[in-house]
């Protein structure tokens, strides 16, 4: 593969994003005073955002409507320098949008999630990329596709890693039922004990996890013989949060960056994660602009040390 050729790539969700933030706690059956802001959004699109912003190649594949939504993310995609050849623009649908209705403090109170469009990129949709996917040295895919599409994405032959991302703890139900392929789940613990927890999870054939648990930090688990045997890494201390929305993105793009620049080490991705989840929690934004290359520096110097 040449420099110039995407080393990541990010299947799943491209929406836009809009979100609705409560001026006092809710009132339920009543009109609630908001303020509303608006913008590219998705998970696998934020996850390439942020890899964007550290200055690393990545691809996106994905799907979004013939509509002004879906133009104007092709156009802040190509802003980024995102790689979108293989992004489908569906005829007569929709492209994808979710509404998050957030609490005064930034915690999220309900998320709706429209995926029309998304929903179209079935299994015979990934044979045209598969090629060059299989090149990369890592794919990330998203719990918003279809779990047949995550089905025979897995089931391709490749050479680097494949990851799967959680989404929400109704979408638990599109991970594929065999994991044996799968070189990473990142899910937060909620999403977790949706999916069946320890016991489930490993008999479906799941081998190593991160699971984030918000304030009290991330569990790092490897499948022994016979028990998942878990490393915590405590949450470091973010001075004020303003806003959650995007915080697992960030956190799985510094998961993907550390592992293309230190293969293997597992607990180095799991604290880079960290790190760039906890730039994004300051910000108000689901992807934080204060993203850049230079963070990528510390990496490569525990690599000389």
């Amino acid at each position: 593969m040449s420099a110039s050729e995407p080393n990541i790539w990010c299947l799943g969700g491209a929406v836009w994003d809009r979100k609705l933030r409560l001026e006092a706690p809710p009132v339920l059956a009543s009109s609630n005073p908001v303020s509303e802001t608006s913008h590219p959004g998705g998970v696998a699109r934020n996850v390439a955002h942020n890899l964007s912003l550290l200055g690393l190649p990545v691809a996106l594949l994905s799907a979004w409507g013939d509509d002004a939504a879906g133009a104007l993310l092709r156009m802040d995609c190509l802003r980024l320098g995102l790689d979108i050849d293989a992004v489908l623009t569906v005829p007569d649908t929709a492209t994808g949008a979710y509404t998050a209705v957030l609490e005064p403090n930034g915690e999220l109170h309900l998320g709706l999630a429209q995926l029309d469009a998304l929903n179209t990129l079935g299994p015979a949709k990934l044979t045209r990329t598969q090629p060059k996917r299989s090149q990369a040295a890592i794919q990330l895919a998203d719990l918003n596709l279809r779990r047949d599409t995550l089905e025979a994405w897995l089931a391709e032959e490749r050479q680097g890693l494949a990851v799967i991302l959680a989404v929400s703890e109704p979408k638990m139900a599109a991970l594929p039922e065999d994991l044996s392929r799968l070189d990473l789940l990142i899910a937060n613990s909620g999403e977790w004990w949706a999916a069946g927890g320890n016991t489930e999870l490993a008999r479906r054939g799941l081998r190593r996890a991160l699971v984030t648990q918000g304030a009290q930090g991330v569990r790092l688990g490897q499948w022994g013989e016979i028990q998942w045997q878990w490393q915590t890494l405590p949450a470091p201390p973010t001075p004020q949060v303003a806003d959650v929305t995007g915080a697992g993105d960030a956190f799985s793009a510094g998961v993907l960056a550390a592992l293309l620049q230190r293969p293997g080490d597992w607990l180095a991705a799991a604290r880079f994660g960290q790190r760039l989840a906890q730039i994004c929690l300051q910000s108000p934004l689901s992807v934080a602009p204060e993203i850049h290359p230079a963070l990528l520096n510390d990496l490569e110097d525990r690599n000389e040390n």
